[in-house]
């Protein structure tokens, strides 16, 4: 079982950032540079492809940890499953040949929870992810350190309701209750969990902001801001997405930033 991580220069540390050219992995990145560490951005541009495990070995060479921060765009079951557990394995494989010390992997709050697991494709592909990880990292003497860094949907998600689906000028939006969370916010949660390290074999940080919503407010809220289309709200078929099963547990961390003050930002 690792003991904390190797130090080249006091705590400072080699990170990898996988999927570090994203709207999250850059941000993580940047508030993991900010801290004093060696950051490693990599991507398929960068010439390593988790999927086939292509530059995954001479990436991970020296480094104390790995964030995980890859991503696919879709909602059906199949393809995600393949990716983030395909994606996965190979992380895990390689981590542990190349001696690293800690995993750190962005994730969803509840996604392990058998309701959401099953409410969406997309969600059944990261849980499928964390018990790959949980499985190859930390079964056999060699344990590597694993986070699961798990967060609410971030503002942003109201752009994806807008664009997601169109009626001529109509955007029509899925009705669900989050509790959205600014996206620095998360990219300062998985710094705080690198500098932390392996904290025993594995863990889970929930992260959320500090307010109740429903996506049809958000969506509206931007809307209005933007002078953009007009927002219609349909029920979704899951009931654990209707009821709260994306809302944080008990215990989770809850950054003071609200949808307003993330609104104010935006261009109108």
């Amino acid at each position: 079982m690792t003991e904390g991580l190797p130090a080249r220069d006091g705590n400072r540390r080699r990170v990898v950032v996988l999927g570090g050219s994203g709207l999250l992995g850059a941000r993580a990145a940047d508030a993991i540079a900010a801290r004093g560490h060696e950051v490693v951005r990599v991507s398929r541009s960068t010439g390593v492809d988790a999927v086939t495990g292509t530059g995954l070995a001479e990436a991970f060479a020296g480094a104390d940890t790995v964030v995980d921060c890859l991503n696919i765009t879709t909602t059906r079951r199949r393809p995600a499953v393949d990716f983030f557990t395909t994606s996965a394995t190979h992380v895990a494989d390689a981590a542990r040949a190349a001696g690293v010390g800690h995993v750190v992997c962005l994730s969803i709050v509840n996604v392990t929870e058998p309701g959401l697991r099953s409410a969406l494709g997309y969600y059944a592909g990261k849980a499928a992810q964390d018990d790959v990880y949980r499985g190859r990292l930390l079964d056999g003497p060699a344990r590597v350190g694993f986070t699961s860094l798990r967060s609410t949907q971030w503002f942003d998600f109201a752009e994806q309701l807008l664009r997601q689906l169109r009626l001529g000028p109509l955007a029509v939006v899925p009705a669900m209750r989050v509790q959205p969370v600014s996206a620095d916010a998360v990219a300062e949660a998985i710094a705080d969990a690198v500098d932390a390290g392996p904290e025993g074999a594995a863990r889970t940080i929930d992260v959320a902001g500090p307010e109740v919503l429903d996506t049809g407010t958000m969506a509206r809220r931007l809307a209005e801001r933007r002078g953009t289309p007009a927002v219609a709200t349909v029920p979704i078929p899951s009931r654990t997405l209707r009821t709260g099963g994306l809302l944080p547990p008990p215990g989770a961390r809850i950054d003071p930033r609200t949808f307003d003050d993330w609104l104010a930002e935006q261009r109108s």
